[in-house]
């Protein structure tokens, strides 16, 4: 894998790996292509870590997400299951009330 850095100078961008730019520093009171390599090797094990993490948390989710529509089945069967409160039979009557029980309730 081969990481690039990019660098917009105008109105083009120019885009290099690492070990192309320590390339451009033969020469230089230091070779800068082992720094090169060292930061192409730090950013790829960077980059797989976090891959790692990503994918790591996206199975969680998933396995939350299956175990709530576990749930919620096995609420609905209870539900379905469950034995409802009597239900009236016939119509609902009126009871005429006293004025003085009326006039009692505050």
């Amino acid at each position: 894998m081969s990481l690039e850095l990019t660098s917009y100078a105008g109105l083009n961008g120019t885009t290099s790996t690492f070990s192309e730019l320590a390339g451009q520093f033969k020469g230089a009171t230091s070779d800068m292509s082992v720094v090169a390599a060292t930061a192409d090797q730090k950013i790829a094990s960077a980059l797989e870590n976090v891959s790692g993490a990503v994918s790591a948390f996206s199975e969680l989710v998933v396995t939350f997400k299956n175990t709530t529509v576990e749930n919620d089945e096995a609420s609905a069967s209870r539900i379905r299951d469950a034995v409802p409160y009597p239900a009236r039979q016939g119509g609902q009557t009126d009871h005429t009330i006293p004025l003085d029980v009326l006039l009692s309730v505050q």
